[in-house]
């Protein structure tokens, strides 16, 4: 069964749609365009599942806590409810695992053949992430699993492989950008559980791994399966959510 892509995007951004489909329907593989939520005109509702107060307090194993600073400018709110729907989308059709990309991302080819080979992966994961991290200590000696003859090509477990370790060597570090990332379907329960109330960026949500325990997993080489994108951000210059150890 071939692993279908969602792509958030706007319903008024028509030229990124344009784009990415064009990429998409090039590889030929399923996708469907997810209707963002616009952040500057959320219902009532939509407003009722965020935080509201101080800065979220984030308590993990060992004892650690963290505080994320900054509040959520409009963009953001829009961006990070759009990815909790659609994990609870994703839930609906009932899929195993599913690609999450955002339309102003350029894949490389190389990201499709990645895509297509997640089964080389011999132990369990949740989350596949395409970009590369802040930092994050990892044990040494973690498994890579070679997706193609070049050895420069495979996934790799991220993280202590355990969450108290985790909690003690990656407080504060984080996988940042939500561009292109794979997701099963038990990540997107826990997404679901501690995602709401609303009140990190899309990215910290599933890219503080010390937090959410989730088995990330990063496909190497770094900063090779998509491009710069060629259109300006739809969230615009973003607040400083500093991650405070408490």
């Amino acid at each position: 069964m071939s692993t279908k892509y969602f792509v958030i995007s706007l319903k008024k951004s028509v030229e990124r749609r344009a784009s990415i489909s064009s990429i998409l329907s090039s590889q030929g593989v399923d996708f469907e365009i997810f209707d963002a939520t616009y952040g500057k005109e959320m219902t009532p509702e939509e407003q009722a599942l965020f935080h509201s107060g101080s800065d979220p307090v984030l308590n993990m194993k060992a004892g650690r806590s963290v505080s994320i600073g900054g509040s959520l400018s409009p963009a953001e709110k829009g961006c990070a409810l759009s990815h909790l729907r659609l994990y609870q989308h994703i839930l609906d059709q009932g899929l195993e695992h599913a690609v999450i990309m955002e339309d102003d991302v350029q894949p490389h080819p190389d990201a499709f053949e990645a895509v297509a080979r997640v089964d080389c992966i011999k132990e369990s994961w949740d989350v596949i992430n395409f970009s590369s991290d802040y930092g994050i200590r990892s044990l040494p000696g973690a498994r890579k699993y070679f997706f193609r003859e070049d050895k420069n090509f495979y996934f790799q477990r991220l993280g202590m492989r355990n969450d108290v370790l985790d909690a003690i060597f990656n407080t504060r570090r984080i996988v940042l950008f939500n561009m292109m990332y794979i997701v099963t379907a038990s990540a997107c329960r826990k997404l679901l559980e501690i995602g709401y109330p609303v009140r990190l960026p899309a990215d910290y949500l599933n890219g503080i791994i010390a937090w959410n325990n989730l088995k990330t997993f990063a496909v190497f080489p770094h900063n090779h399966f998509y491009a710069e994108p060629v259109f300006e951000s739809t969230i615009g210059d973003r607040a400083d959510h500093k991650i405070t150890r408490l």
